[in-house]
């Protein structure tokens, strides 16, 4: 009886666990490659910049503008790149408001203007020093002047 009923167990345990036995040993599959993943558009803020505006009198009071600018990326896994040369960008962005008059940015068109110069400038800069489009837009997070 003992004999029996050890018979069995044995034959319920292997019907169980043989399928746990093989488990890994069946074709191998070729590991795949890795395909690359599609770029997504990402957003790099640069904190606020201040500087004084340009001014020709100097009886006229002193004016100055602090904007805080967002730069769109091509590939959001550029952002490490864009963090490195960070402070390149401002200088760009420093020497045109730096350049301006009270007038010239004083209005929503003159804001625009700006904006527009600013990211043709900063397109070409990285596209002579990296060969690629990164940037695809710059924003105006906040434009303040007085």
């Amino acid at each position: 009886m003992i004999k029996n009923f050890l018979v069995v167990a044995f034959s319920v345990f292997t019907l169980f666990a043989a399928p746990y036995a093989y488990a890994g040993h069946g074709p191998k599959e070729e590991p795949k490659e890795e395909v690359p993943a599609e770029p997504e558009i990402g957003y790099y803020t640069i904190k606020e910049i201040t500087t004084n505006l340009a001014n020709l009198n100097p009886r006229d009071r002193l004016h100055y503008i602090q904007i805080k600018v967002g730069l769109m990326l091509e590939d959001s896994r550029d952002a490490a790149i864009i963090a490195d040369i960070e402070p390149l960008l401002k200088d760009i962005i420093l020497t045109i408001l730096g350049n301006k008059e009270f007038s010239q940015v004083a209005t929503n068109e003159a804001r625009e203007r700006i904006r527009v110069e600013c990211r043709e400038k900063i397109l070409s800069t990285l596209k002579d020093k990296f060969g690629k489009n990164i940037v695809s837009d710059v924003l105006f997070l906040s434009y303040l002047y007085q």
